[in-house]
This record gives structure tokens, C-alpha cells and sequence, in this order.
């Protein structure tokens, strides 16, 4: 089960095996103990990584006066998901209970105190002898920040800017899927294909026709009817994959990070920067064996974004990038350009779509296989 690392490691964030690259794609292992038996959880800053075991949460990189600084703690209990940015890294536990970690070497894990949500329609809830109950702490399920924006999620379906209660949806059967964030803002996808944007919306990463910032999650009423089934979120700008299997990309294209052309044929005149309303991409064949004669086969199934880099895993395991990639972010096979504006595939890897996982720093990726290159 290797880590493969690529991207900006100028601070040892990540300790490689060796000097060289694993694979063709210009990947190279990372020392971790990583296991079938030993689960894993990572969340990448630009100064340092964050990388869980069980209780166990190490903080690696420049952490106070130089490079290849480590710190070890240990939680109370399992660690169940990490969100890490420059100030601080959220540790969500599996009990529900919500940590923040400042990344230092005197670093310590700190209960966060979240704002109560608001009473609900039922009253006040009292003990059999009348008296009222104290209001229960929430229990978090999902977390997601970035460099100005923080965001948790409780079993209620209460939305926290942590510390404080800015929405709670309403419906019963509202369950959120998936939760990211970009720098300054979230995107949100729930089980029944709907995505919610909300935050600094000035780049067109909420794809909403008008640019704007928006303080709770509103419906993206531009891919309403849409089932949606997996969302990304970079720095500034947002994708999204429906179960067509169609590729949306909207917000900032500063380095081609939509998959969309930064200079108009010809290399003068700048194509727009901005695109505020989602996209739909028309990738390019995909020239695997397994698609036969239908290109139907390599649909997209997964997104991932980076602050100006996306990733995609088509159905046929091979991962195809786009965006900035001057820090060899994309694979060292594209270190030599700044960025790349169009989709293209990574040559010398092939990912398990369902099961491998991607996960993006600012300026780097790293791939979590669940079977060894061998």
C-alpha cells in the first residue's frame, strides 16, 4: 500500500524512500507505515503534511525554525479525518469530537467549543423530574478548511464556520456526501446529487452567475436536475462529475486548472480568466485498450484540485491532470512546463478508480495505492 509522492517538498513535508522515482509517471514513495491493518488518514499544508494512525497524528515539515521537523501526538481516541492548512490542522475523531492542533513543535491537541445549533421545534428537552437538559455537544461529521475558511458539520446537518452555527438544513432525509474546500470556499454535495456553494465567491468558484461572496450554503441552481456524483474544491476554483459521467469546472483558470485554454490559438490574446458558471469539458479520448472502440468506458468517476491543479481518475485507471505544474504537482514528466491548459493523461500509472485514493496540497499531490506497484 504506497504513498507516491510528487509536488513542492522544499520543507521535507514528506520523507521519500530514495532519490528516485517510482514510476514512469515521475512519482516517488514516501516513508510511511502505512498497512492493510494500520489505517490512514493525511491532510497536506504548504509548510508541513499531517498524517494519522489510529491515535497516533504526526506533524512533518517546517513546523517552527527549519525543514524536516517532526511531531508526534497522540488523541483519546481513533482519528477519523484531518484538514490541515498554515495555521492549524483540524482532527476530527471518530467519536464525533473536534480537535485543533497549531503546527509547532510544542504543539498540543485543543478541544474546539462549537456554537450550540438552534432549538428545534420540539422544546426543551427536560429529565424525568422535569429539569432542563443541558444541550448536547454536536457530534462532528465532516470537516474541511482552508487558508480563510473553516467548516464542520454535525450529525444534525448544522453547518459550523467554526466556532459558529450558520445553517442547519432542515430536511430529515438531508445527508451530506462529501465536503471540500478551496481557500475561501466549500462546496458541498449531499446524497441525493445537489451541490451547495458558499464563501468568497469573487473568482467564480460558487458558480453563480454574479460574483459575490455568500454566507450560507446556497443550492448551484446552474446543475439543478443534475445528479452530481463527486466534487472538488482548489484554491480557487470548483469541478464536479455527474453520474453521466460529464465533467464540470468552473471559477479561476489562471493556469489552465479548468481544463480550458489560458491563451486563444495563437499566444497574444488571453482567454477569460474567470468563469463563473460551470463548464462542461469535453476531455479528450481516452487511447487505453479497455475502452475498445466506445469511449464511453473511461467516463470520469473521480475529481481532485489542488490551488491550481485538478486531477481526474477515468474509469480505466488512468489519471489524467491539468493545471499548474511548475513544482511538479502534475508528475515530473511535466516539471519542464509552467502549466498545462488542456486534460492529459499521466503515462506509467494506473490507479483502482473506487478504491485508491488522491489527495492534493497547494502545490502537490500524493496517491494512496491500496496494492503495491509490484
Amino acid at each position: 500500500m504506497p504513498l507516491l509522492f510528487t509536488g513542492f517538498n522544499a520543507f521535507g513535508q514528506h520523507e521519500c524512500v530514495s532519490g528516485d522515482v517510482d514510476c514512469a509517471a515521475g512519482f516517488s514513495e514516501i516513508n510511511a507505515p502505512v498497512s492493510t491493518q494500520n489505517q490512514c488518514t493525511i491532510s497536506i499544508g504548504w509548510r508541513y503534511a499531517a498524517l494519522a494512525f489510529g491515535r497516533k497524528l504526526c506533524l512533518r515539515g517546517l513546523l517552527d525554525d527549519g525543514p524536516n521537523e517532526c511531531v508526534t501526538l497522540e488523541a483519546t481516541g481513533d482519528i477519523r479525518a484531518l484538514a490541515a492548512t498554515d495555521s492549524h490542522c483540524l482532527v476530527l475523531l471518530q467519536s464525533g469530537q473536534l480537535y485543533r492542533v497549531q503546527p509547532k513543535l510544542q504543539a498540543e491537541l485543543v478541544a474546539v467549543r462549537l456554537e450550540a445549533a438552534p432549538r428545534s421545534n420540539s422544546g426543551t428537552k427536560r429529565s424525568i423530574f422535569g429539569a432542563a437538559k443541558a444541550p448536547s455537544s454536536p457530534i462532528i461529521e465532516h470537516i474541511a478548511c482552508g487558508s480563510h475558511i473553516n467548516v464542520a458539520i454535525s450529525s444534525e446537518n448544522c453547518v459550523y464556520s467554526i466556532p459558529s452555527c450558520l445553517h442547519q438544513f432542515s430536511e430529515r432525509q438531508f445527508r451530506v456526501k462529501q465536503l471540500q474546500c478551496g481557500h475561501e470556499h466549500a462546496v458541498l454535495l449531499n446524497a441525493n446529487g445537489d451541490v451547495f456553494t458558499w464563501g468568497n465567491g469573487l473568482r467564480g468558484q460558487l458558480g453563480l452567475a454574479v460574483l459575490r461572496v455568500e454566507e450560507t450554503p446556497q443550492l448551484l441552481e446552474a446543475l439543478a436536475g443534475i445528479k452530481i456524483t463527486q466534487i472538488a474544491a482548489g484554491g480557487w476554483h470548483s469541478a464536479a462529475i455527474s453520474a453521466f459521467g460529464d465533467l464540470y469546472t468552473w471559477g479561476l483558470n489562471c493556469s489552465g486548472q479548468l481544463g480550458m485554454r489560458v491563451m486563444k490559438p495563437g499566444g497574444v490574446l488571453k482567454e477569460p480568466t474567470v468563469y463563473p458558471l460551470p463548464q462542461l469539458q469535453d476531455l479528450p479520448e481516452c487511447d487505453c485498450s479497455q475502452g475498445g472502440e466506445s469511449n464511453d468506458y473511461c467516463e470520469p468517476l473521480r475529481v481532485f484540485a489542488g490551488s491550481r491543479h485538478t486531477l481526474l481518475i477515468r474509469r480505466c485507471g488512468r489519471l489524467w491532470v491539468s493545471g499548474w505544474c511548475k513544482h511538479g504537482q502534475l508528475g515530473r514528466q511535466l516539471r519542464n512546463l509552467s502549466y498545462v491548459d488542456a486534460f492529459q493523461a499521466l503515462e506509467g500509472i494506473t490507479m483502482n478508480p473506487t478504491a485508491d485514493e488522491v489527495l492534493c496540497g497547494p502545490w502537490s499531490t500524493l496517491l494512496h495505492l491500496k496494492v503495491s506497484l509490484d
